[in-house]
Formats: C-alpha cells, structure tokens, sequence
C-alpha cells in the first residue's frame, strides 16, 4: 500500500478546514501542520484534525522537508506568491480560488508549475459536486447533444463578504462578485461546453447596493456583474454573480443551464440535475433525473488530486486552465470598463 501523503494546510480559516475536511475524506493523505497568523485559527485546527506541526507564516512551513503537499486557502493577492514558493519548495499544491487575481499573475504561476514539475490544482469546487459531475458525465456521453450555450448564475440578493476587508479592496481581491462567485459558474459552463477556445466577452459592472453590506474601509469593486462570452464553434456563455441584488427571494442562489441540439440538463433542481430530452411540438420533454456519483465536492477533489501525485497526470483545473480562466475575466472586467467587447487572450 502506498504510503500517504503528507500534507500542510496554508490558511487556518473555512477553506482551510474544508480542505482538511476533504483530505480526511479522500484518504492516502496525512494531515501533520498548518500555518496562520492567528494562534486560536491554528489551535482549533490542530485539535479538530490530530495536527502535530503549528506555524505562524507560510515560510515556515514550507521550510518543513516532512510536508509533501500543501492546500494554499489565503487572500486572493497572496495566492501566486505563496503558491510558486510551495512549488519551489517541491510541494504539490491545491491553490484556492481564483488562480490569481489577473491572469498576468496566473501565467508566472503556469511558468512555476512546469519548471518545478509539481502538480498544481485550483480548487474549482463547483466542478466536483454531486449534480455537477452528474451534469458533465451526461453531456459527455452525449445524451444532450452538441452543447452550445450555457446560462450560468450565482446571485445572492445580499451576501456582501464582511469582516474581512480584503474582499472588497481591489487591490487583495482583484475585484468583487464576478471574480469571488462568478468564476465558479463559469468553469463549470465552462467544463460543460467542453472547455473550447475563448473568443471575447462584453460586460457590465454595478455597485449600486454596497451600502447593505459595507463596512470601513475600502469598496472599490462591484456588487453584481453580468457577462456574454463567446467561444470558437459558435458556443457561448451567459454569466451572471452578485453578492447583492434586488430579486424575488426564490432567486438567490445558483443556476446553471446547458443547451443541446438534442436536448438540456439543468444541474441546480431540487432532484440534482436533470436531463431533458425528446422535446416536443409545445416544448413538453422528458426528464431523467442524473445519478450523482459516490464521491463528491472536497472529498472528490482531493481524490482527484491523489491521482494525479500519483500517476503524474493532468490536474482537471490545472495551470494551464487556470490561466485560461484568469484571461476570460480580465476580458470580463475590461469590457465592463471600456463599455466594449474586449478579446480575451
């Protein structure tokens, strides 16, 4: 049996422990340290997971010769630096989302990962739900068609990110709910599409709500962002994210459709996702109800990640998509500057 992997986690906060939370889950891992500033993060961790190693910088840990892997769950401005320090360091890494906060910083983090051979995963988790991976094991087999459009949204009608500052500062962000919910939906229309070339994106960008969750200090982001981005092979995307609008209440939260020339699956029912099929003259259909698979969200992740330290294999959101991903919301956030159709590249 192979030996387990052992792992630091950067970042004692809830991505941290949900990281922890999926190795446990995965096995062939060990948890054995974890890094915060803050010594009550790093003591609550120390006793939920059996941790026998404690530090109070990321340095420090990734000094340690023992840890072989480590989960980076930082602010977004810190992820490319404390990620490319992990790979020369010799870890593997799962880094937490966004790759980076542009996709200048992406790209380094690319260089990094292919000088130092280390897997590098993002931690895309939308990719490794239940109904998500139902959706994309249907669409792959071909039980939809030639999917072509996707209609993508995470609005929340008032869910400004508090008590941490950094979220609404430019600056740490890299922006606001397009790039902290928004770039979740669109990796998983994304994947669902079949990951195709990027072409353009045409944006808009508002702020019109931030008094409902605005704390001191600085708000130089957006509060809702909606986007059309256009793929080669005439595919496309519709995306929208806010962390406060004025909806109907039934609205708040996560939508995702994709469109087939044979037919649909929506991912977000109370059922999971569903496929809809044999669609007729008055647009009745038949609905088949997807079966998740066993192994879901953060276990499936880090599951996955497993593989790929093990058998040397492409990550499924690795740095190369990561870059890719980065570009398509520069694009986003251009367009929405600009008032024009900006190209992504």
């Amino acid at each position: 049996m192979a030996e387990a992997t052992k792992v630091g986690i950067i970042g004692g906060g809830w991505p941290g422990t949900a990281h922890a939370k999926g190795y446990e889950a995965a096995g062939g891992f060990k948890l054995i340290a974890v890094a915060d500033l803050i010594p009550e993060r790093r003591k609550r961790l120390m006793s939920e997971f059996d941790l026998a190693k404690e530090y109070a910088s990321a340095e420090d840990l990734l000094k340690d010769d023992e840890i072989q892997a480590v989960s980076v769950c930082l602010p977004n401005h810190l992820h490319s630096a404390v990620a490319s320090a992990a790979l020369r360091a010799g870890k593997h890494v799962v880094c937490e989302s966004p790759p980076a906060i542009d996709a200048r910083e992406a790209k380094r983090l690319e260089a990094a990962a292919q000088r130092d051979a280390k897997v590098l995963l993002y931690a895309m988790q939308r990719r490794f739900g239940g109904a998500e991976q139902a959706a994309a094991q249907a669409i792959a087999k071909g039980y939809a068609g030639d999917v072509y459009h996707v209609r993508a949204a995470w609005t929340r009608s008032r869910g400004i990110p508090a008590g941490t500052g950094w979220y609404t500062d430019k600056s740490k962000s890299g922006g606001g709910a397009i790039i902290d919910l928004g770039l979740h939906l669109l990796d998983l229309g994304w994947k669902l599409l079949g990951q195709p070339k990027p072409l353009s994106a045409s944006a808009a960008t508002h702020a019109r709500l931030r008094a409902a969750g605005q704390e001191n200090g600085t708000f130089d982001v957006e509060d809702s962002g909606f986007a059309l981005l256009r793929f080669e092979g005439g595919k496309s995307i519709e995306l929208a994210a806010s962390w406060a609008i004025n909806q109907p209440p039934s609205q708040n939260g996560a939508v995702c459709r994709a469109y087939g020339d044979k037919g649909s699956v929506e991912v977000y029912t109370p059922h999971g996702a569903v496929l809809y099929r044999d669609i007729g003259a008055k647009g009745e259909a038949k609905a088949t109800e997807l079966k998740p698979p066993k192994t879901t969200h953060h276990a499936a992740m880090m599951r996955h990640f497993r593989k790929c330290i093990a058998e040397g294999s492409p990550a499924e959101v690795g740095a190369p998509e990561g870059v890719t991903l980065m570009q398509m919301v520069d694009a986003i956030y251009k367009s929405a500057a600009t008032g024009k159709s900006a190209e992504i590249r």
